[in-house]
């Protein structure tokens, strides 16, 4: 059997200081992706969050079109979206799909596209003094005498 040998990754310091930035701010906080964008902290650390759910949909979908005997071409004159347009978005290639892409096509399976949206627990862990300010004592000289 072979040894497998472990590719050595070359970083430069300001990778090395991302990843560490990374690995510090999850720590003690493991957020799904929705938290991860209401919170700001995907866009402050760059990173690129992908949604499940969405995969989760298009795989439903996919799975109506197989059912429904349809093939991409029969989809493609339904929808009006083009056949390698669809691969893509069928096959996870498409990250970011439109509302109104994902509309189409699920009307042109005989499906209707429902939107609801919930309040996102925050998971962070909230601070000994209950995230109060602190207030300080006020010194001898900045006191205010009536």
């Amino acid at each position: 059997m072979k040894d497998k040998q472990r590719k050595t990754i070359h970083w430069t310091p300001e990778q090395r200081a991302q990843h560490q930035a990374i690995r510090d701010a999850f720590r003690d906080w493991h957020p799904g992706p929705e938290e991860l964008i209401a919170s700001g902290a995907a866009a402050r650390l760059g990173l690129d969050v992908v949604h499940s759910p969405a995969q989760e949909l298009l795989q439903h979908l996919k799975a109506s079109r197989e059912a429904a005997g349809l093939t991409l071409a029969d989809l493609s004159a339904r929808c009006g979206i083009d056949q390698p347009a669809l691969s893509r978005l069928e096959n996870g290639h498409t990250p970011n799909p439109t509302l109104d892409t994902l509309w189409r096509y699920a009307a042109a399976v005989g499906k209707r596209l429902l939107l609801s949206a919930e309040d996102i627990q925050d998971t962070r862990r909230v601070p000994a003094n209950g995230g109060r300010p602190v207030r300080k004592k006020a010194t001898g000289r900045n006191k205010r005498t009536a």
